[in-house]
């Protein structure tokens, strides 16, 4: 069974065509079901159809956006939305065109964009070329801690997306989007900014109002939204003479489409910030049992799994270990509900069974080796994607302003607070990429 939702909350039901032995039999449950929802009925005709009814089954039965029921064997929901639609989909590749990292958390305010920016530092001083991309465009900041007023492109990344609705924009727009960081002047390495929006960028609140909007390919046949034009972006900086070894995306806070997007689309590695206070992880568990029915979250967490790109970074953390282990825990139990459930893997093979009707031989395969999996949970102690990362706080480094020499702190500063993420989270992007081959 599919139950579709429309985007006003309506919802009709699809069976097989061989469900019920005759036509009496459809009529009646017709006519119960739309009894029972109500105003949620879209009417007695409609509210129970049989797939020979669709005018598109593969509308219904192949969406990117049909996922399962966890409470319900054998039944599958397509939720037609407006926005947040790219949490639940498949990544568009198995990798990103460039090794890539998302910077992301529920909330603001929390050090997100510092650690973005400092983690460029980094890698810069260790000789890799960096390009650091500032997703947080309805509150842009990037451009603020990284460069001068005089070191604007000419063009954002506004202006790029924008472009990108008509068709996929030119190497000199991203060139003209792009500006060498003057932190990296002294180091082995080079950090180019692709801020939000640049000193020639016009109408940008106007623009804003038209990024999210969905476009068509060339041919007219796939749709492409914000994640797709996100992925057209790496693949034109993986084009570059000089393309970068590395792209960092600061995304913006919450759940939002920008979020969604980079976080389950890209086959980024993607830490999620958080502050260890009640708010932060009753946010994040909304998004975590989300999550828990996205298409590449699987039984028994194959190595392509999204839960394995996925690291949570306790920013602004107190030094004292017994803190630390309270906010372990916290994040511990905060993702349980993404964690396969052991109890579980009878309802999953019933599931997958059920399923295999309506779906792809590929993921008939996948569904089957599932089945022999076991279900893959953790220890509070073992190392897994609840493990976090810490960054301890720091006054002196609260308000920084790395575009200015003068007020630059210096890397002595730096290092004891952000030494431990910049390892831990350069090992993960640069074991990703060398697993993958780009390295």
């Amino acid at each position: 069974m599919t139950i579709v939702r429309d985007a006003f909350g309506g919802l009709f039901v699809v069976l097989p065509d061989d469900a019920l032995p005759d036509t009496a039999a459809w009529q009646a449950l017709a006519a119960r079901l739309h009894a029972t929802l109500g105003r949620y009925s879209p009417g007695e005709r409609r509210v129970l159809l049989a797939v020979g009814d669709l005018i598109d089954a593969n509308d219904v039965l192949a969406s990117a956006d049909r996922v399962r029921l966890p409470d319900v064997p054998h039944t599958w929901l397509v939720d037609r939305l407006q926005t947040n639609q790219d949490w639940l989909r498949t990544p568009l590749g198995a990798r990103p065109p460039l090794p890539t990292a998302v910077a992301f958390s529920i909330k603001g305010g929390v050090g997100r964009t510092t650690a973005c920016a400092l983690w460029a530092w980094f890698l810069a001083r260790e000789g890799r070329d960096v390009v650091v991309v500032d997703l947080d465009i309805e509150s842009p900041g990037l451009a603020g801690v990284l460069l001068s007023d005089e070191w604007l492109p000419d063009y954002g990344l506004v202006d790029w997306l924008v472009e990108s609705l008509r068709a996929p924009p030119d190497e000199l727009l991203l060139n003209e989007c792009l500006s060498d960081c003057t932190l990296a002047h002294d180091a082995p390495g080079r950090i180019r900014v692709l801020p939000a929006y640049g000193k020639k960028t016009r109408d940008y609140i106007n623009k804003l109002g038209r990024v999210y909007m969905p476009s068509a390919s060339a041919d007219g046949a796939v749709v492409l939204g914000i994640a797709e034009r996100l992925w057209q972006l790496l693949e034109q900086l993986a084009r570059l003479p000089a393309p970068p070894d590395a792209v960092l995306l600061d995304s913006r806070a919450g759940l939002h489409d920008i979020s969604s997007a980079v976080i389950t689309r890209l086959s980024a590695q993607v830490f999620l910030f958080a502050r260890d206070d009640p708010a932060s992880w009753q946010a994040y568990g909304l998004l975590f049992r989300h999550l828990s029915q996205a298409r590449s979250v699987q039984w028994g967490m194959p190595d392509d799994d999204l839960r394995w790109r996925l690291a949570m970074v306790v920013a602004q953390a107190d030094i004292a270990e017994s803190t630390r282990q309270r906010a372990r825990m916290r994040c511990y139990e905060t993702w349980q509900p993404l964690y396969d459930d052991e109890n579980d893997e009878n309802d999953e093979q019933s599931v997958a069974a059920g399923a295999a009707a309506h779906t792809s031989a590929s993921a008939e395969e996948r569904m089957a080796n599932d089945d022999e999996r076991a279900a893959r949970v953790f220890a509070l102690d073992e190392d897994g994607p609840h493990q976090p990362l810490f960054i301890a706080f720091d006054t002196r480094l609260r308000t920084i302003d790395l575009a200015d020499a003068a007020a630059r702190p210096d890397w002595q500063t730096i290092a004891p607070t952000f030494a431990a993420f910049f390892d831990a989270a350069t090992e993960r992007l640069l074991r990703a990429s060398e697993r993958d081959g780009d390295a």
